[in-house]
């Protein structure tokens, strides 16, 4: 079985950043079947474009843009791509950048699809910021990588701490942000009540609820910029947003800017 050193992908690279422990490649996927293969580093996988599936102990994952991957290292896997162009995002965590800031956190095994917008969200703008290329980058690269990959390696400790209503309403939330419930309705979803539900949803989220739902339409109006033909319109309709003004305020709140600014960046 093929190991794959720091940096290395199956694919063509277009775009690499090394900094302090952390890999940044930006990668075309060009392998219609890639066997069963391992990297010497825990990484994440961020699809920008197109689709891919990838197999590994447990099944297959249907890869899109906007998915996010976790994989520690040395886990075995393979990939096809289907028809078409795939382009994603490889975000490398060396294991000295691990201890140095995550001295005490348990590195997750296998591999798994990461679901928070909020995470996803910081990926894009982890993507405008290697982009930059100037003398902040390395700066503005540790914060982002620090920012969206704190809560997943905090999360291993407190697991065991995490209400079970918690991922209910994140499915709730995930399913029906085009036209979110009420908090009534939340919190019977839940078994909470809704003052319980207020003041502890800030805890587990980051953020108050209706920020949250938010994300999740700027995070799907992301994967929807990725697919050539789509005016910003339309995005903003299937997204649940009220028009295309409203759509662009809260890219500007959340990302830091334009929906038309990441379609390009997305789609170089």
């Amino acid at each position: 079985m093929e190991k794959l050193s720091s940096g290395e992908f199956f694919g063509l690279t277009s775009h690499k950043l090394e900094t302090g422990g952390l890999i940044l490649t930006d990668t075309a996927y060009t392998h219609d079947y890639v066997d069963w293969h391992y990297h010497e580093n825990v990484y994440f996988t961020f699809i920008l474009s197109g689709k891919v599936i990838e197999g590994n102990k447990k099944g297959k994952v249907n890869l899109s843009a906007g998915s996010l991957l976790f994989h520690n290292a040395q886990e075995s896997h393979y990939n096809i791509k289907p028809r078409g162009e795939t382009r994603g995002m490889h975000l490398e965590l060396q294991q000295r950048w691990i201890s140095e800031m995550f001295p005490h956190a348990d590195v997750k095994e296998g591999s798994f699809e990461l679901l928070c917008p909020k995470t996803k969200i910081l990926f894009y703008q982890l993507l405008r910021e290697s982009k930059i290329a100037d003398d902040l980058t390395t700066l503005g690269v540790q914060n982002l990588v620090i920012e969206a990959t704190n809560p997943f390696f905090s999360g291993s400790r407190e697991s065991a701490f995490r209400p079970s209503w918690v991922d209910r309403v994140d499915d709730l939330l995930q399913d029906n942000y085009f036209c979110p419930p009420n908090l009534k309705e939340i919190a019977i979803v839940a078994g909470v009540h809704p003052v319980h539900l207020s003041r502890s949803f800030t805890k587990y989220f980051g953020c108050t609820i209706a920020e949250y739902i938010r994300l999740l339409k700027v995070e799907r109006a992301f994967s929807m910029l990725a697919v050539k033909g789509n005016s910003l319109s339309t995005v903003a309709h299937c997204c649940g947003f009220a028009d295309q003004s409203h759509m662009i305020r809260c890219f500007k709140t959340l990302s830091g800017n334009t929906p038309l600014f990441f379609r390009r960046l997305i789609q170089f």
